[in-house]
């Protein structure tokens, strides 16, 4: 479909997280330590560590031994985690920068408890290999494809911005990033924003050409972002789940090419592209200066582009009590 205003498709996606939440303060009232222990994860194909750590049978291995069933929810992108956090049918969502900062303007009650990954070159602008787009001054009038709401979709507006353009400037059409390499192979868009695996696995496969990447633009933060009442209750299993994250971080940077194995099989991205794309991924759990920054410039950015009506101070979305009590500071 035929976008005209970058900003009012970044504000829908605000606006329906914010009708989802609208029901999540008496929903999330109902849970109490007295109910049946669990633990719901929301991942997207780009979760590498979930991924890697549910394939390893890690969670299990960390949770069944006290009777704690670990469900898993597979997603596209990072809006859809926030209205499952807001009905009550997640606890921790493996999300980027952008759903993290609309999940706190539209009202729903979850805290940043520990970052996923941080890459400056997460993200990319990849045209078809014959194209006639070589710089993006070059999209004037082309058709895009992003997923609102995502990271990606911040990287598009801010890439946009900076090379003098406007939004109605290009046709943004709204697709899931899986979607992209069919839609660029089969000619349906000029070009298409996406981020790791998809950027590497669309070079990989020859169907696109890396226009340019996020690393002058935005850096990407992917965060895991708990239920904050769930977290206050189940602060133990969100310790434990951290250190999950931990033992499989630690298994990719020691066992690299097993780890992409695992996940490529998983995944069903090629060994090559997964091989691309992690090599400037930091897989820390410590969030940093320069994330709170990253988050901070994303929240003003959509304050500056009226998608979001009022500012509030991005530390107030991270709390790092988990994190410190596992010996990280």
């Amino acid at each position: 479909m035929r976008m005209k205003n970058i900003a009012y498709l970044l504000m829908l996606v605000v606006s329906l997280s914010l009708l989802a939440g609208c029901g999540q303060t008496k929903q999330a009232a109902t849970v109490t330590k007295s109910e049946p222990r669990e633990i719901r994860v929301g991942y997207q194909i780009g979760s590498s560590i979930v991924i890697l750590a549910k394939s390893k049978g890690w969670y299990e291995e960390e949770f069944s031994k006290d009777g704690i069933q670990v469900k898993y929810n597979l997603f596209l992108a990072g809006p859809p985690m926030n209205e499952a956090l807001a009905g009550d049918r997640l606890d921790i969502a493996s999300v980027g920068n952008l759903p993290a900062i609309s999940a706190k303007s539209a009202g729903i009650d979850a805290k940043i408890i520990g970052r996923a990954s941080s890459d400056k070159y997460y993200y990319g602008l990849l045209t078809r290999p014959d194209s006639s787009i070589h710089a993006v001054s070059d999209l004037r009038g082309k058709k895009i494809a992003v997923q609102i709401g995502s990271g990606a979709h911040l990287f598009l507006a801010l890439l946009l911005q900076q090379n003098g353009l406007k939004s109605t400037d290009v046709n943004i059409v709204n697709l899931p990033a899986p979607d992209h390499q069919a839609a660029l192979e089969t000619k349906n868009v000029d070009a298409v924003a996406a981020w790791q695996p998809w950027v590497a696995t669309i070079e990989h496969a020859g169907v696109g050409k890396l226009l340019v990447d996020s690393s002058k633009v935005v850096q990407s933060v992917g965060v895991y972002l708990a239920r904050n009442t769930y977290a206050k209750n189940n602060g133990d299993l969100v310790e434990r789940f951290l250190k999950v994250h931990q033992k499989a971080a630690d298994y990719i940077k020691n066992h690299p090419q097993e780890a992409i194995e695992i996940i490529s099989k998983e995944t069903k991205i090629p060994v090559a592209a997964l091989t691309k794309s992690y090599q400037t991924i930091d897989w820390g759990l410590e969030i940093t200066d320069d994330d709170v920054k990253t988050l901070k410039n994303s929240k003003d950015f959509l304050i500056e582009t009226n998608v979001l009506k009022k500012d509030f101070d991005v530390n107030e979305l991270i709390d790092k009590t988990y994190l410190n009590n596992i010996g990280i500071k």
